[in-house]
């Protein structure tokens, strides 16, 4: 049986769904911090110890020395959860939005508008107890969880897709956009009652990189292409390359000319996104849905 779930686990992270992938990674991570959690009621000292010594090389702490000392929790905190309600709803978000980003962007943008909001969040985070004198009292707080992450794509998608409907039990239908409001309203609500101070500005700083990264890609500037050449380069060091046959091509394209064709092309999908946002999927043509289909693959 235990085969069974470890095949299947990988089977899912394998999948071209880079949703499914994150989500796979935080569930694996919160077992294996539960587990050992489970174990430390055993009161066996070596199990605490080396609990805690997980705990704190995965949560981020909220300062400057944090961030200089264990510069990987920048990243690590957004894969790590102790609670089972905290990763569920986490989770559900991140499958909901995820997707919805997904349909109308490309899979490469995923997972680097989760990291960069991730990294936002605690960076801005850390930046609002330090200057701001009534929240120094959580300096050096340890913080964790794949909010600021998921925030990201929630505002990323809503940014993308502002009329986008979904449909919302005991609601109804209710415009993206509105969603996102309420959403990051939430978090501001929760820093003025000082409820997790230090998640909530997390939330915040995430939710503006999401709107950030979809400005930027409209304007045609891509904040995930370093992220992805890091990827391409990690997987490079661990794969094979096959023997390729060169091709020889007569058409070649200037600098100049490559980059206007790139503009084009890259205003003719924001022209078919807004359509998309305006009446539905449905409204498009077929040329329209083969060019969507193609640039989601790139």
């Amino acid at each position: 049986m235990a085969n069974i779930v470890i095949e299947d686990i990988k089977r899912k992270f394998k999948s071209d769904n880079p949703v499914t992938r994150l989500i796979v990674i935080n569930i694996v991570v919160f077992i294996i911090i539960s587990v050992f959690r489970i174990l430390m009621l055993a009161d066996f000292a070596p199990i605490k110890v080396l609990t805690h010594l997980v705990l704190e090389n995965l949560s981020f702490t909220i300062s400057i020395q944090g961030l200089i000392y264990k510069p990987w929790t920048i990243i690590t905190y957004a894969f790590t959860h102790v609670e089972v309600f905290h990763i569920l709803w986490n989770m559900l978000i991140l499958f909901w939005f995820g997707q919805i980003l997904l349909d109308y962007t490309s899979s490469k943008k995923i997972i680097p508008v989760y990291l960069l909001g991730a990294i936002a969040g605690a960076l801005f985070s850390m930046l609002m107890v330090i200057i701001i004198p009534n929240l120094n009292q959580y300096v050096g707080i340890p913080m964790i969880g794949a909010s600021a992450g998921v925030t990201a794509i929630v505002i990323a998608a809503a940014t993308l897709l502002p009329h986008f409907k979904m449909n919302l039990m005991f609601i109804g239908e209710i415009k993206l956009v509105y969603v996102a409001l309420f959403y990051v309203l939430i978090d501001i609500l929760n820093v003025a009652s000082y409820s997790n101070v230090g998640g909530n500005l997390a939330h915040l700083g995430g939710a503006l990189m999401g709107y950030l990264f979809i400005v930027q890609m409209k304007k045609g500037n891509d904040l995930a292409k370093p992220i992805n050449i890091f990827f391409d380069w990690i997987s490079g060091l661990f794969s094979i390359k096959p023997k390729m046959r060169v091709v020889s091509n007569n058409k070649k394209f200037t600098d100049e000319e490559f980059n206007q064709n790139r503009v084009a092309t890259q205003k003719q999908i924001d022209a078919i996104l807004d359509k998309i946002s305006k009446s539905g999927y449905d409204s498009l043509s077929k040329t329209e849905k083969e060019i969507l289909f193609k640039a989601s693959k790139k």
